[in-house]
């Protein structure tokens, strides 16, 4: 089971199905939201003001790409500039209806991101990344 996933959409309903679905599946232990790319840099701003004991880093993002304020992408490279520290810790799955494969080669292109997959996260999506090499090792 994941530590901690941080969702962040602007979607209300797809944050409350992927929170739903996160927990029926037992994919998590805590599971924190954000509304847009603002609100999960500012999250991750606070915790590492934090003593190093006291942060509650998520070890995955599952991060929509198209918010309002800062979007995924934005949020992607204020983050990777910010916190190149946390590359080993944090993992961002993208989340995104977008058809256009220049997204799919860009996520590619990004260190942080180890999957472009459709949303919403549903619970076939959840079984899949259990099995995915880079989570793996908290499923076994």
């Amino acid at each position: 089971m994941i530590p901690i996933v941080f969702c962040v959409d602007d979607d209300r309903v797809a944050l409350m199905i992927s929170k739903l679905n996160l927990q029926k599946t037992q994919f998590c232990k805590e599971i924190i939201t954000a509304e847009n790319g603002k609100q999960a840099l500012d999250y991750f701003d606070s915790q590492m003001q934090l003593p190093e004991v006291e942060r509650k880093i998520p070890n995955l993002i599952l991060l929509d790409l198209n918010m309002p304020v800062l979007d995924g992408w934005e949020f992607l490279e204020l983050f990777s500039n910010n916190y190149p520290s946390l590359h080993e810790e944090v993992k961002i799955a993208l989340l995104s209806s977008s058809v256009n494969p220049d997204d799919k080669i860009k996520a590619e292109a990004n260190p942080f991101v180890f999957i472009f997959i459709d949303k919403a996260i549903g619970i076939d999506n959840l079984k899949s990344l259990k099995e995915h090499p880079e989570l793996v090792k908290y499923f076994s």
